[in-house]
């Protein structure tokens, strides 16, 4: 199979994008992709609702970070159909050096979700300031190709940020593990749904 890395961009490349991102994230399941997008019902239609949300949200975020975010998808060159895709954003040095307020999940409805999902991307977010000034050599691998190019011409670090199954995957093309992230989603007098989020929402450990 002959594939091509070509720009994301517009609604429909969104679209696609997001729904093959909550395939692959859903097959095996994995909570992350459920804590920083919401599912907003188990029907189809709500399931398609959710993924245009989140389509929407992503590209009005690309286009408010338009001079450093870039989407590249990788397609099938024989039937157009995208099977990856990356973002990379790039800075002439870090964006962490300021202190950033905490990130609330306001995609999620007001209650204990909305603070169970915002506890995750506080911590996630946490660690930049640590690891995002330590350097990395180039690799090549699609999608990666197009960033770590952009990076090695920028002369800057170059950073992945992981599940576990990606670090296994990332180390091979020659990137190091710096660190990993394990949420503490812990409540004290923790209330019924904030328990089932646990239960049904746990964490997956991140590395950087």
């Amino acid at each position: 199979m002959a594939v091509e890395s070509l720009p994301l961009e517009g609604e429909a490349d969104f679209r696609e994008m997001m729904a093959a991102c909550w395939e692959a994230f859903e097959n095996p399941f994995a909570s992350f992709l459920r804590i920083v997008f919401y599912l907003k019902g188990e029907s189809p239609e709500a399931r398609t609702e959710s993924i245009n949300e989140a389509a929407s949200n992503m590209l009005a975020i690309h286009g408010i970070l338009s001079s450093t975010s870039h989407w590249i998808k990788v397609v099938d060159t024989e039937t157009g159909k995208l099977i990856g895709a990356a973002n990379w954003m790039t800075h002439e040095s870090s964006p962490y050096t300021e202190p950033r307020p905490p990130i609330v999940a306001v995609w999620w409805p007001e209650g204990d979700g909305r603070e169970y999902a915002s506890n995750y991307m506080q911590q996630v977010e946490a660690h930049k300031p640590r690891y995002y000034d330590r350097p990395h050599n180039g690799v090549v691998v699609a999608p990666m190709e197009w960033g770590v190019k952009k990076a090695d011409e920028m002369n800057v670090p170059c950073f992945v940020e992981a599940s576990e199954s990606g670090t296994l995957l990332y180390e091979k093309f020659g990137f190091m593990t710096f660190g990993k992230i394990d949420v503490n989603t812990e409540k004290e007098n923790a209330s019924a749904e904030w328990k089932r989020l646990q239960k049904e929402l746990p964490p997956d450990t991140q590395y950087v």
